[in-house]
């Protein structure tokens, strides 16, 4: 079984490691909708409730915290005691639809998936509509100047259910499409490409697949596996090597701490945080200042 370190959640989601060890997490249920620090003693102290629907997390290098999922399903930049600095709606195309997942790149630009689809629209009395494969899904990654506050280009549309995204240490930007199975790829604004095919079948009757993503410093990608429990493991070349079980089923975004020597994974089966060994040191994520 893996080490627990934060229990008694309501539905956590986006998670990050702090520069001195702590780790910020969010929640995504109605009653909380919060951001929360919480020390390696597992103490932990809410900084602010935030709204919205609160999904995906980034810490940038003047110590603010960027939100993927606030009111009106925006894009919300935080203060490190929680004050709201900035707010963006949508991109010239129109407003976000359910923003997932944020990641910096190596360029200081953000990049953040959309899932393609209004939460109420997969939802039917607080659970997943039995029907939820058939949406008109229309997921897509942005490319966002985070000073001027403005999404710069589309980068990938028409994906069902957008949700994780990272970058390797060469630059690379990888995304996972959840209700597919595939982790796509690209050189920024190329063209995409398959980088793996995590699941034999589609998640037709049960939602399932590819989520959070993460790397280590020798290449491998970790990608939490929703629905399945565990987190896959890929190479460089896109082989699957492996994977690690979580003790719940449903693990949705991961993060490694500071010192690269542990995999933090936010599970919403038992809404948990589980810490877990890992296997490599991590590879520390871009975290440009702004202002």
């Amino acid at each position: 079984m893996n080490e627990t370190i934060a229990t008694r959640l309501r539905l956590p989601s986006g998670l990050v490691a702090l520069p001195d060890g702590r780790f910020a997490l969010l929640e995504m249920d109605a009653s909380r909708r919060c951001l929360k620090i919480f020390e390696t003693s597992g103490a932990y102290r809410e900084i602010c409730r935030i709204g919205g629907s609160p999904s995906g997390i980034a810490l940038d290098g003047d110590g603010c915290f960027w939100i993927a999922g606030g009111p009106e399903n925006s894009l919300v930049r935080l203060s490190p005691q929680g004050r709201v600095l900035q707010v963006i709606e949508g991109s010239a195309d129109g407003p976000f639809l359910h923003p997932s997942a944020l990641a910096f790149g190596p360029d200081g630009l953000l990049y953040m998936t959309d899932s393609g689809i209004r939460l109420d629209d997969l939802l039917e009395g607080g659970h997943i509509h039995p029907d939820f494969f058939k949406a008109a899904y229309n997921g897509c990654v942005y490319q966002i100047d985070p000073a001027e506050g403005r999404v710069i280009r589309v980068l990938a549309a028409g994906l069902l259910l957008a949700s994780g995204i990272a970058f390797d240490a060469g630059g690379l930007l990888y995304y996972s499409e959840t209700l597919t199975g595939k982790i796509h790829r690209q050189v920024i604004g190329g063209r995409q490409e398959l980088f793996v095919q995590s699941m034999t079948s589609p998640a037709i009757n049960v939602l399932r697949g590819p989520s959070g993503l993460a790397f280590d410093r020798t290449g491998v990608l970790y990608c939490a596996m929703y629905g399945l429990g565990e987190i896959l493991l890929v190479d460089g070349d896109g082989k699957r090597t492996g994977h690690i079980r979580t003790n719940g089923s449903r693990p949705g975004n991961i993060a490694f701490t500071i010192d690269g020597k542990h995999l933090l994974v936010s599970e919403q089966e038992n809404d948990v945080v589980e810490k877990i060994t890992a296997p490599r040191p991590g590879l520390p994520l871009h975290m440009p200042s702004i202002s």
